[in-house]
């Protein structure tokens, strides 16, 4: 139990938190969900809450096919959390692993559909507005592969949105904050004073294309990576091209180049430009591609992941919240939402 959620299985432990699946909704109504526990430490920071809450106020208001739905931000007792939208699926740092394991590449036309839609979905969040027509200025900030979702039935997600700039807040002190952000950091991010646009999220994205049509990574740290030269080498532009991995990639290679500038002002401008870009590229290789050849290519490659996770499924399935109704009745530990998104499945308890 868990506030007005119950909670079924840990799936992991973030850089903010553990993260849950859980189910939450009327009965005959339920539906999946994860929640994301913000570290103690961090909900000690009253600074950290404060923005944290804000942002996860705002991520709350995007509703888009490419943009993992936040449902709720509340507080149960002293803990703060998000709930998300279960998505199905894998993230591209999972897809890419068993890919390199495997020793194959994502094929090209998959590779370019992935990244149209990681695309799309910046653009919508970053031509959002407020109620008077300003502009929200959203940048992600942390677009990278454990941030894009891709579910068994071929849709892409970004996750984090809003809250991923909090989530770096909190590990900006801490020197090992690990090669895994820093490769994907453009150099407005690593020069101390650079001015953070919605063009930091460009060519973020950029870095992730290249990764899906190369299947390697961009920069490569070793295992005692020198930060300050690679640093070094991010702000010069110095990168290999796809066509230096596999000559039959030389058509992408001005794609990619121009999302990975050093400088702002030559990148693409607007995401929805770079996934206009991407889509011109796409159509000469596989027109008529849809979510359904991803959907059917993801679950061919977790086929046995997938066999693994039916018990899961099982469990899930006989976990019924009218089963807990008198733990949600009699529960003593309040739970207050700061936002719950339009939509969302009405909760069960109130805590």
């Amino acid at each position: 139990m868990f506030g007005r959620y119950l909670l079924i299985q840990r799936l992991s432990r973030g850089g903010m938190g553990e993260i849950f699946l859980a189910k939450h909704g009327l009965a005959g109504f339920e539906k999946l969900a994860v929640i994301k526990k913000v570290l103690p430490h961090l909900a000690a920071d009253e600074s950290f809450i404060s923005r944290f809450v804000d942002e996860a106020q705002v991520a709350i208001k995007l509703q888009h096919v490419n943009v993992a739905q936040v449902f709720e931000v509340g507080r149960v007792g002293d803990e703060y959390f998000l709930a998300l939208e279960y998505v199905e699926g894998r993230d591209l740092r999972r897809t890419l692993s068993l890919l390199g394991h495997r020793k194959i590449r994502l094929p090209v036309d998959l590779a370019l559909f992935i990244g149209r839609e990681l695309a799309n979905g910046l653009a919508y969040a970053h031509r959002r507005t407020s109620q008077d027509g300003a502009s929200l200025n959203l940048v992600h900030c942390d677009i990278s592969p454990p941030n894009v979702l891709v579910s068994f039935e071929g849709e892409t997600k970004v996750i984090d949105f809003g809250i991923a700039k909090s989530a770096l807040r909190g590990t900006a002190t801490d020197p090992k904050m690990g090669f895994g952000k820093f490769g994907y950091m453009a150099p407005e991010q690593l020069i101390r004073g650079g001015i953070v646009d919605h063009r930091t999220d460009i060519y973020a994205a950029a870095v992730v294309l290249y990764e899906l049509l190369t299947g390697q990574r961009l920069y490569e740290a070793g295992p005692e990576p020198d930060y300050r030269a690679l640093a070094k080498k991010v702000a010069k532009g110095e990168h290999p091209l796809p066509s230096e991995i596999d000559p039959m990639l030389a058509p992408y290679d001005d794609l990619v180049a121009t999302g990975l500038r050093p400088k702002s002002a030559d990148r693409y401008q607007s995401a929805a430009e770079f996934r206009d870009a991407i889509q011109q590229a796409l159509v000469a290789v596989n027109p008529t591609i849809s979510t359904d050849q991803l959907g059917s290519y993801m679950r061919d490659l977790f086929a046995e992941e997938m066999l693994a996770q039916k018990e899961l499924h099982e469990r899930v399935a006989q976990a019924h919240l009218s089963d807990f109704q008198e733990a949600f009745h009699t529960q003593t530990i309040s739970t207050v939402s700061f936002a719950i998104a339009q939509g969302a499945p009405i909760p069960l308890g109130e805590g």
